[in-house]
């Protein structure tokens, strides 16, 4: 009765390692090691290239969980990545100019000058 009992209980052990290891994706295992603007790098890599950036993915989770990865990831790091790799992760660029403490983005800046002349 005791070995079966500790039977019982390594099997729900067995599963429930693997339901952890079957939950968790390669993309919310890196997510969690980013810092900095790391998510909106990976986003736009996602939204530029979905293929290569799920394998990217993929193996930076392999490295995180093998701890060959330490630490958080930046979105300078991980942009250095893709870069070294020849993706070239085109990121959303924007100028705010700031006078008075009111805050007008720069495309907005020239509209208003250009309806005043």
């Amino acid at each position: 009765m005791k070995m079966r009992k500790l039977l019982e209980l390594q099997r729900k052990m067995v599963t429930e390692k693997e339901k952890k290891d079957v939950e968790e994706d390669p993309r919310s295992i890196v997510v969690k090691h980013l810092a900095g603007r790391g998510i909106e790098v990976l986003e736009a890599a996602e939204a530029q290239f979905p293929e290569a950036t799920k394998l990217i993915v993929r193996e930076l989770a392999r490295l995180i969980k093998q701890g060959k990865v330490v630490g958080s990831i930046t979105g300078e790091e991980l942009y250095g990545i893709f870069l070294s790799l020849g993706l070239r992760v085109r990121m959303p660029t924007k100028i705010y100019y700031e006078k008075k403490g009111e805050r007008k983005g720069l495309s907005e800046l020239l509209r208003e000058r250009m309806k005043k002349n």
